[in-house]
């Protein structure tokens, strides 16, 4: 099939039927098999979550001030006292932020097939 042109509904639907095709054959024909390494980023992601969330649980019980914060001012006006960020926090930023990447770089390099 040569590849259509869009000058009407018609042509339209024949291109996007067109590159749909294209995607039909990219892996190996088969009834019914796991998806491992999908499996693999579910489980991971979810693995990385839960250890993020029990070391942000030991920091937070081990570093934080006991009892109440402090009130800082400043030019007469009250503002809650924040301290820098914790490493819980960094932690989870750069594993989501990993996790991102490798979707998106996924999607580019492979099409979002789903």
């Amino acid at each position: 099939m040569a590849m259509p042109n869009g000058d009407s509904p018609q042509k339209a639907q024949e291109y996007y039927q067109y590159l749909l095709a294209h995607h039909e054959t990219e892996h190996r024909v088969q009834t019914w098999h796991v998806d491992w390494l999908s499996l693999a980023w579910l489980w991971g992601f979810v693995a990385a979550l839960a250890l993020v969330l029990l070391l942000w649980v030991r920091q937070y019980r081990t570093t934080r001030q006991k009892g109440i914060y402090l009130v800082d001012t400043w030019s007469g006006f009250t503002s809650e006292l924040a301290g820098p960020a914790t490493r819980f926090f960094l932690l989870l930023t750069a594993i989501l932020v990993g996790f991102a990447i490798a979707l998106i770089v996924g999607h580019l390099v492979n099409g979002q097939i789903f």
